[in-house]
Formats: structure tokens, sequence, C-alpha cells
């Protein structure tokens, strides 16, 4: 039987996963343009009190800060106005600027202009704002959340703004420079050790990864293979599996921690791994609860993996099969 994407998305279909988070994130969506705004500045101004920060590092600002330099000279209607273009996702230059950055730069783009909103630079909401029932609803939704899930809501407040240049070619508002890489404090795991797998192929990918060496984690993969980021739907192929890895799992730690491989009847196995992941948005002392489902081909190759972020702690003792 031919291996499918759709079929190997239920393999241990019962890993649970935290539903608040989409249900935070559908919330945000069907607010307004202004009230999305809202929540952004409050969310921001939250942080280091409810809502855990996220630091960008100034390697990562440099991306952003062209456009934040154009929003600091104008006025303040103009800032505004901006900050509506990528909200709402208009095609103007800076909203097209906006919509080339990768996540972690729209991430560190907002970071920063919350900062300059603070302090007096930006235009914060304005004057006179009350929150809406619905800002507070997802404010509130946000702060009961962990510091990884909340991180997983505000990265995907964001990712969707700005002008959609998936139909532009690189010529069109090609990238100014290069993403810049998160710098490693302490060097990678060479060796990588889960207790009830010994599966090459999972092994070598977490030690890759853990190396941000990209090309030696896309070789183990099939051609047509497929990696799902947790929320996401499966990114298919070497190319786009390769630029989802450099543009958003640089700096990434994986410490694995036990799993279960089953043998199917046609020569491939699926696996089941449970452990933390750091990122570098968080630095050491916050890890994300994370399950890796992988579905191996006879020949030993990656034909899937999806990564979920699991509901509670208790999920990463819970290798319950399928």
């Amino acid at each position: 039987m031919a291996l499918t994407i759709q079929s190997a998305q239920n393999i241990f279909s019962n890993t649970q996963v935290p539903s608040q988070i989409p249900a935070t994130i559908a919330l945000f969506d069907q607010l307004s343009v202004d009230d999305q705004l809202a929540y952004l500045w409050f969310a921001y101004t939250e942080m280091g009190k409810t809502i855990t920060p996220a630091a960008p590092g100034a390697a990562r600002l440099q991306l952003a800060e062209s456009l934040l330099n154009q929003i600091k000279q104008m006025s303040a209607e103009e800032q505004t106005r901006v900050m509506r273009d990528i909200a709402s996702r208009a095609d103007s230059p800076i909203s097209r600027s906006y919509g080339f950055f990768s996540v972690n730069t729209k991430l560190a783009f907002w970071f920063e202009l919350g900062e300059l909103m603070k302090q007096g630079v930006v235009a914060p909401i304005p004057t006179g704002y009350q929150m809406s029932p619905g800002v507070q609803l997802v404010l509130e939704a946000t702060k009961k959340l962990d510091p990884g899930q909340q991180i997983t809501v505000l990265r995907n407040t964001v990712v969707n703004m700005g002008f959609d240049t998936s139909d532009l070619g690189p010529s069109s508002y090609p990238k100014a420079v290069e993403e810049p890489a998160f710098t490693r404090t302490a060097p990678p795991v060479s060796s990588v050790k889960i207790d009830g797998i010994t599966e090459p192929a999972v092994l070598g990918y977490i030690e890759a990864m853990n190396a941000d060496n990209f090309d030696q984690a896309i070789s183990l993969f099939t051609p047509d293979g497929a990696l799902q980021p947790p929320f996401q739907k499966p990114i298919v192929g070497h190319q786009a599996i390769a630029k989802y890895m450099r543009e958003e799992a640089q700096g990434l730690n994986m410490m694995p921690q036990k799993g279960i491989c089953e043998n199917l009847p046609d020569g491939s196995k699926q696996l089941k791994i449970t452990g933390v992941v750091q990122t570098p948005w968080f630095g050491v002392t916050v890890g994300m609860n994370i399950a890796w489902r992988f579905l191996i081909n006879p020949e030993g190759k990656i034909f899937f993996v999806a990564i979920d972020m699991l509901a509670s702690p208790e999920e990463l003792l819970n290798l319950r099969r399928v």
C-alpha cells in the first residue's frame, strides 16, 4: 500500500493538543482591524507580566530596522494608517515589505513596535479607545495559556498580516538581506539518545536540527516527504521544507525523552516521541512540551513528521498507541 500524507496525519491520532490555541486564534480573527491592533498593543505591553516576552535580538531586528525607521519618521496619523494597512493586508509599500518577512522577523517587528509605542515614538492605540469585549476576551484567553502556547498564539496573529506575497516573484520586491542566524550559546548535542527509540533517521533528524544543519535534515526525507508544524498544514517536498526550516526552525534545542516504535505490515514504521523544545525566543528557562509523530518508509527515510504542541505536561508521559 502506497504511503499517503493524509493517512500519515492520522497516526497516533489520540495525541492531546491544546484546543484553546486554535480557539483563541479564531477569536482574534473575528476582531475588526482596529481591535486586532489594540489586542497586539495590550499583548505586547503586558509582556513580562502575564504574557511571556519574546526577545528578538539585534540581528533579527536589523531586517525590520528600515521599516521601523520609516514608521518613526511619520506623523501619528500616518503611523496608525500604516499599522492598519499591515493588519488589513493592504497592497501598500510597507505592507508588502512586511509580507516578505519570515515569521520570526514579523514577531521581532511587533515586539519593537510595542517598545516604540511605550516610549511614545510610535502612536499607540487612539486616545480614548475603549477596549471592546472581543479584545478583552482574546487577551484574557491568551493570559491563561502557558508561555509556549502564548507565543504560538502571538505567532499566528501576525503571520498572515501584511500583503500576501505568495504569488509575487522574488524580483518584484526582493528581501534586502538574508535571514540572520540565531547565535547558539551552547554547542549542539552530537549524539541523541531517546528511551525506546533506535531508528537512525529519527536520531539523525534530531541531531541535524539541533545543529541547524538543515541540508542534513532534509536528506533524511523522501522526495515527496512532508513536515507538519504545530497547527499548520503539511509542508511537502525538500524545497518547501528547507525554506520553512531556514526561516522558522533556527536555534531550536530539541530534547526528546522517550518514544515508541511500531512496525507496519508493509515494512514502514510509525513512531511517537515526546520531549521538550526550547526556542531562541524564550531561552533556556522555558520549554514547550512537544510530540513528534514520524512515519518512516521501508527504506528508512522520513515520509512524514508532525510536530504537536502537547496539551499538558502529563502528555509527555502519555505514549498511547493509535
